[in-house]
């Protein structure tokens, strides 16, 4: 089986980093710390290992800024995943695959700049 393209929505914020090394696993949320048990922060902080990607823009804005509800203006990004790529599948029900994770940076020459959109916190 192969995917098509793949999408991935980033808050404007870190766009100077993206036209520099493209999308890199393992950044902090763009509004502090999450951490694993907010109740215990000695647990440590929480980062995806991986860049989360959806094979369509509508539900890569839901699992980011559905998830998250930070205001601000953001950039989506098209890609297609490669040979080399560690690509992680998240296992869900139903015959839709809603998310992927890339657990490799993808390289800035591999991605193309589609829209932006901006998000509000209602």
């Amino acid at each position: 089986m192969s995917l098509g393209p793949m999408y991935h929505w980033s808050p404007r914020s870190r766009l100077s980093g993206i036209k520099r090394l493209g999308l890199v696993p393992g950044k902090r949320n763009i509004e502090g710390p999450v951490y694993h048990d907010p109740g215990d922060p000695g647990m440590g902080e929480f980062v995806q290992p991986g860049v989360c990607l959806s094979p369509d823009p509508a539900t890569a804005w839901a699992y980011s800024h559905g998830a998250w509800r930070t205001p601000g203006t953001f950039d989506l990004w098209q890609l297609w995943l490669a040979d080399e790529d560690e690509v992680h599948v998240l296992p869900q029900w139903g015959h839709r695959i809603v998310e992927v994770r890339v657990h490799n940076r993808i390289k800035k020459s591999r991605l193309v700049w589609i829209a932006e959109r901006e998000g509000t916190r209602s």
